[in-house]
């Protein structure tokens, strides 16, 4: 059962604007609410210039930012946040801010900015659960860099129980990958390389076709039928080949699946949405575990 939490509660009171009883903003969070997300980003953009004040400028942008976010256009979204910032309306903002900076920079691989913002989300002063997901978005992160160390730290610092992440870790620190040479290696008898990974139905159909081509090389030699015997040749040679680059492929998908695995157990299933029942433009985000 999903469990929110309130990002940042509200200080204080914020008078909604004209604007803000004005039908772009609610056209704005109708989109959002049917993540119609890149059709939600523009008309909270809109609405930022509608508006006079800077808090609901602020928080519009933040809105539009997320919606960007969502549909994966992560240079939109940091141009938002960039303008949330300008507005100079976003102090009471400034946790969203650096959840939805960190989020943006670590769909654009930029982990170096990633970590800054998520080491600011992990200070005491914030709420638990907002450094409870710093800590494991920060841990996932590291683990996906290969710094099994320090993902392992970042755990051990959440003030959430991360029993069951830490396990995740551990089984995979003391798992192994798969070398993709070896499963080249082992491709050169076809389907092994397959099965070196564990795709034991992949590895069976790769040697039936495999074997299905050569016995067909075999009589079609022994009837002197060299045209028919030329044409199989050059599928088997198609066949037999991708058994090699079968055997490397399905080794660096084990690895991949294996980190994934790994992770999301680290991440838990985490998520963050705005708070769906906004009636003025005031930026609140919900953390669900």
């Amino acid at each position: 059962m999903n469990k929110k939490h309130l990002l940042l509660p509200l200080i204080g009171t914020l008078l909604a604007s004209a604007a803000a009883d004005g039908p772009t903003f609610r056209l704005a969070q109708e989109l959002l609410n049917e993540k119609s997300y890149d059709l939600s980003a523009v008309e909270f953009r809109r609405f930022a210039m509608e508006t006079e004040q800077p808090a609901e400028q602020a928080a519009a942008y933040l809105y539009s930012s997320y919606a960007y976010l969502q549909s994966g256009e992560s240079g939109n979204a940091g141009e938002m946040l960039d303008r949330a910032e300008d507005t100079g309306g976003g102090a009471p903002y400034q946790t969203e801010h650096s959840l939805l900076s960190a989020e943006t920079a670590q769909s654009k691989h930029d982990n170096g900015a990633a970590f800054y913002f998520y080491d600011l989300l992990a200070e005491p002063d914030q709420a638990e659960d907002v450094q409870t997901f710093a800590r494991r978005r920060a841990a996932a992160l590291h683990l996906n860099a290969g710094n099994i160390a320090a993902s392992r730290l970042q755990l051990e610092r959440s003030p959430a129980d991360e029993t069951r992440s830490l396990q995740a870790l551990e089984v995979y620190a003391n798992g192994k990958d798969k070398s993709p040479v070896t499963g080249g290696l082992w491709g050169l008898i076809p389907g092994a390389g397959y099965w070196y990974s564990g795709e034991i139905a992949n590895g069976f159909r790769n040697l039936i076709l495999n074997s299905l081509f050569i016995f067909g090389m075999v009589h079609t030699a022994s009837e002197d039928q060299w045209g028919a015997f030329a044409a199989i040749s050059f599928f088997e040679i198609t066949w037999y080949s991708g058994s090699i680059y079968g055997g490397v492929d399905s080794a660096q998908r084990y690895n991949k699946d294996r980190l994934n695995t790994a992770s999301q157990a680290i991440e838990s299933d985490m998520s963050y949405r705005p708070e769906p029942e906004i009636v003025v433009p005031i930026f609140k985000l919900n953390i669900e575990f």
